[in-house]
């Protein structure tokens, strides 16, 4: 896996689900992202680690490990 993704992340999130926007826990998600995001992960293989819920700084999910 030299030189392969190893984290994606996701932007404008709350374009494609409006009800997402300015969310900053993965757990407050709608399903409909949650699943968007599982699928993602699923086929290539790779976390999607940032995933972007609006334009301000704080609109941002980050499911990294502490």
């Amino acid at each position: 896996m030299l030189n392969s993704a190893t984290q994606i992340a996701i932007t404008k999130l709350d374009v494609i689900f409006h009800e997402c926007a300015h969310m900053q826990s993965f757990l407050d998600l709608s399903s409909p992202a949650k699943y968007f995001i599982k699928s993602i992960e699923d086929q290539l293989k790779v976390p999607v680690t940032f995933i972007g819920t609006g334009p301000e700084v704080n609109d941002i999910i980050d499911r990294r490990e502490s």
